[in-house]
């Protein structure tokens, strides 16, 4: 509010004059500012090229947790290797391994156990968000920011804003997904950092309402090549 006031009794004879510096160095911000956004729309818009990538998953309610790191490769068929921390009262440890037709898992150091795959990804297609976030409201973009993970200096470009939660549902997981339509949430909080290559690098969701609050942050970094992952070797 008081930015508001401050700005409507601003001295109308005080604004920079067309072709001053201050006015030159505006113009410029704002044709790096779309340069940038033609280069994500781009880069998203490109086919998706597959890879590999470490992973790293949080993700909260306030009635269960959990947190896991591992690996993913994202082509024509999506596999992971992953550990699984998740509380809800006792913490319990878990490793998962999907391959391209069967989920492998073990809790603790209990036997193996698995089942044939279903038809849920493991990594939801962050594109279309973009391209919403973009169509909705272009200061979405927020211009470029550090790669999380990269060592290098890398940075990525930087989103945020309000998705529908058809939009974001297949990053939210199928128990989530149900607390959402229950409390009849409509929309979703997002925060997306995506590489140069179109590649998503961070995704984080909250979901909120009705006294109901789900929080998630997905992080990608040191892609490679794609390679299939295998079964466990100790089965």
């Amino acid at each position: 509010m008081w930015a508001a006031v401050l700005t409507g009794c601003a001295d109308p004879g005080s604004a920079a004059p067309p072709g001053s510096p201050t006015s030159a160095t505006a113009a410029t911000a704002i044709t790096d500012r779309s340069a940038e956004i033609q280069r994500l729309r781009a880069a998203v818009d490109a086919p998706a090229e597959p890879f590999s990538a470490e992973i790293s998953v949080e993700a909260a309610d306030g009635r269960t947790s959990a947190r896991g790191r591992g690996r993913v490769s994202i082509g024509e068929v999506q596999t992971s290797s992953m550990r699984l921390t998740a509380s809800s009262g006792d913490a319990q440890g878990q490793v998962s391994t999907t391959t391209r037709s069967r989920v492998y898992s073990r809790v603790d150091d209990q036997p193996w156990t698995s089942h044939p795959r279903g038809e849920e990804v493991l990594l939801a297609d962050h594109r279309p968000m973009v391209r919403t976030l973009l169509a909705a409201d272009p200061a979405s973009y927020r211009g470029r920011v550090p790669l999380p993970g990269d060592a290098d200096g890398a940075s990525a470009y930087h989103l945020a804003g309000r998705l529908p939660v058809g939009e974001v549902s297949a990053a939210l997981g199928v128990a989530v997904r149900r607390k959402v339509a229950e409390h009849g949430i409509a929309d979703c909080a997002a925060d997306l950092r995506v590489d140069d290559r179109g590649r998503l690098a961070e995704l984080s969701l909250v979901c909120e309402g009705d006294g109901y609050r789900a929080t998630s942050t997905l992080g990608l970094h040191g892609y490679g090549p794609p390679a299939d992952i295998e079964p466990p070797a100790d089965l």
